[in-house]
């Protein structure tokens, strides 16, 4: 026969169980109807963010948090995480950049699904992203966190070649040519980083035109060098 404490300790347990799987049900649902904007979501807490569930003394924390440097993007983040989790998260202005930070065990349960958001682990979530416009939302928040745009190229650095790789494939859908370099750091321990460039006037338009940014800034830029390439 079970004591009293533990009794309610089943009671609870039984009791979160239920809104766990009523919490993960409408995570699910959501995500069926915007499948766009989960893309959204993946991308950027791939590129300027981190999903944590670790275990602190006694408790287990669940954690999202994402760091936009910009408000369009912020913007972008918050809409697409409200239609599929239904909360805000917390934001907070620090001097150049936001932090989001929402804590909640059936959306961290629900991003892992995905994979890993480690810098050196994530992977293009391919198995998710089944049509062009849901590739194009992710390329598009994953390149706003990432990118460089300068006068003659949109860079990428990493140190996950693999993840460069995908994206060089899921570039070449859109008829957008890219290469990858390799560099290595000075110091032996420091991981090796690698490049991934668009370099070709015809191949920074058709981005441009293809998938673009949301990103205010690196638009802008982007649209003033691809007009200086049109007219060159």
């Amino acid at each position: 026969m079970l004591s009293k404490s533990e009794w309610n300790r089943k009671i609870a347990i039984n009791r979160w169980s239920k809104v766990l799987r009523n919490e993960t049900n409408k995570i699910e649902k959501n995500s069926s109807k915007y499948p766009g904007l989960k893309a959204r979501i993946l991308a950027y807490l791939m590129g300027d963010g981190f999903v944590s569930a670790r275990t602190w003394k006694t408790h287990k924390h669940h954690d999202v948090s994402f760091f936009p440097d910009n408000k369009r993007m912020l913007n972008s983040f918050l809409f697409a995480f409200e239609k599929i989790y239904e909360i805000k998260p917390q934001i907070k202005k620090e001097k150049n950049y936001f932090r989001v930070r929402a804590s909640s065990k059936p959306i961290v349960l629900d991003l892992l699904k995905h994979g890993s958001f480690h810098s050196l682990e994530w992977r293009v979530p391919l198995n998710y992203l089944k049509s062009v416009s849901e590739r194009k939302e992710w390329l598009r928040a994953f390149y706003d966190c990432e990118a460089y745009v300068g006068q003659k190229t949109i860079t990428i650095q990493s140190v996950n070649k693999f993840g460069l790789i995908q994206i060089c494939s899921m570039l070449k859908e859109f008829d957008i040519q890219s290469k990858i370099y390799e560099y290595k750091r000075k110091k032996a321990t420091w991981n090796t980083n690698f490049l991934l460039h668009i370099t070709r006037k015809e191949d920074r338009r058709r981005f441009l035109k293809e998938i673009g940014f949301t990103h205010t800034r690196k638009q802008r830029k982007l649209e003033k060098y691809a007009s200086v390439a049109k007219s060159g």
